[in-house]
Parts: C-alpha cells; structure tokens; sequence
C-alpha cells in the first residue's frame, strides 16, 4: 500500500507530462506590415530657371525623335526653343493641363510644379 500510494502519484505526474509535452499550442502572431513612405525630391528653393529643368528635359523629354537634335525648333536642348514654345502657352496647354506630354509617361507632381514655377518666374535661363 505504501508503494501503491507512490506508484498511482508518479503515473498520474508521468501522464501529465506526456500530455503536456505532446500537445502543441500555437501562438498566432498578426505582423502589421510597415509602410514605406517615399517621398518626391523637394522642388529647389528659389527661383526656377531652364538650368533647373534640364535634369527633368533629358529625362522625360529630349529623348530620341522628341524634342531631340532630330527635331530643329522642337528641339528643348537649345533654352531659346523650350521659352518660345513656353511663351506660346504650349507648355502650359500639354504638359500642365491636357497632361499629354510626356507621351510615355506621367510626370509627377513635384515635376509638374517644377514646370509651373519656372513659367511663374518668367521662364529664365539661369
């Protein structure tokens, strides 16, 4: 009796372990993905020049057969010739209200801005 006592604790201690071993409790774990935020280039302080748009021109519109050498008074490597047809309101019509210049491709807003100020500013040069 005296071992019984002993033998019916360790089986019911031996039970409890086995079970709690074999049993597997998942922790479920909810990640929240982080977003990534990436923001325009700011826009230069300042007055806006053609020297200032020449890094967006060669970009997004002195590419081959656009406003390219190919291309004489379209041609908006040459300062004289993207002022004309700012003058015009060209520039204005297409690249800031029809939205249809570049053709391939949407400009965004920081780069539009940038088109916006530089008419705003009298279209300088430098």
């Amino acid at each position: 009796m005296k071992y019984s006592k002993h033998i019916i604790i360790f089986s019911f201690v031996a039970v409890f372990i086995i079970i709690a071993c074999k049993t597997k409790k998942e922790i479920k774990t909810t990640t929240t993905p982080i977003p990534v935020v990436v923001e325009e280039p700011k826009a230069p302080v300042g007055i806006v020049s053609y020297e200032t748009l020449k890094p967006l021109l060669a970009k997004s519109c002195n590419t081959s057969g656009c406003h390219d050498e190919s291309r004489r008074r379209m041609n908006f490597k040459i300062y004289d010739n993207l002022k004309y047809f700012g003058a015009k309101g060209e520039i204005k019509t297409h690249v800031l209200e029809i939205k249809n210049m570049p053709p391939d491709e949407t400009l965004t807003a920081a780069e539009l801005d940038l088109f916006k100020r530089w008419i705003a500013d009298g279209m300088t040069e430098k």
